[in-house]
């Protein structure tokens, strides 16, 4: 099921959630409607905290179906909460907290930013099961993370990104990759959209158009 919805207002939601195919993270003082709405969509259990103390979740954790990579800024309480709810969670010393922009990953591989240090990209190989691809940028951005999402049946795109970056992301990841946009144009995917194998939360203002172009890009139709 794809469902728009905004958090208080805000069409970013991608920025303030992360899910997988077992478990949506949202802020601890999420709207009712907007939790209601990712336990329809994606049909899992929803659970909230702060991670780093802060309400950005998505942009705070890399996660897939394995695991999860957090800054050692997050508190052990938020760390527990992600373990109670089943996530494995490797907590990394990373001058780069926001590990949520920096990678973009499948369960088979991880596409991730250059600049991270050795421990954290193994890390996600240990933890979230990925092959890393050290990219110093995909077209122009040098942040993985924050223009792409992916999923076990796709992943999408800021629409700048040429073929060559496409197949890398391809090659790296293991689906196939589509270029999209969210919220009426904003090519930072990233920002706009909750997305698992069963459903997707989109940003409340992103169009007809997009939501096709996101039903084939994860096989959501």
């Amino acid at each position: 099921m794809l469902l728009r919805v905004d958090y208080n207002s805000n069409p970013n939601i991608g920025i303030l959630a992360a899910a997988n195919d077992s478990v949506a993270i949202v802020p601890r003082d999420a709207p009712a409607e907007f939790v209601k709405a990712a336990r329809e969509a994606l049909e899992v259990e929803v659970v909230r905290t702060s991670i780093c103390g802060t309400s950005l979740i998505g942009a705070m954790i890399a996660m897939n179906n394995r695991g999860a990579v957090v800054s050692d800024l997050a508190t052990g309480e938020e760390v527990e909460t992600l373990r109670s709810a089943g996530l494995s969670v490797a907590v990394v010393k990373e001058r780069h907290n926001a590990l949520g922009n920096l990678v973009l990953a499948s369960d088979e591989g991880a596409v991730v930013f250059r600049g991270l240090r050795k421990a954290t990209k193994r890390a996600v190989e240990e933890v979230m099961g990925c092959r890393v691809v050290e990219v110093a940028s995909l077209g122009r951005f040098r942040t993985p993370g924050s223009i792409g999402v992916a999923t076990q049946k796709g992943a999408l795109l800021h629409p700048s990104l040429g073929e060559a970056e496409l197949e890398l992301v391809e090659e790296a990841l293991g689906v196939r990759a589509e270029i999209g946009t969210v919220n009426m144009g904003v090519g930072f995917v990233k920002t706009g959209i909750v997305v698992n194998s069963r459903g997707a939360l989109l940003g409340s203002a992103t169009t007809g158009p997009e939501i096709m172009r996101i039903q084939e890009a994860f096989d959501l139709l």
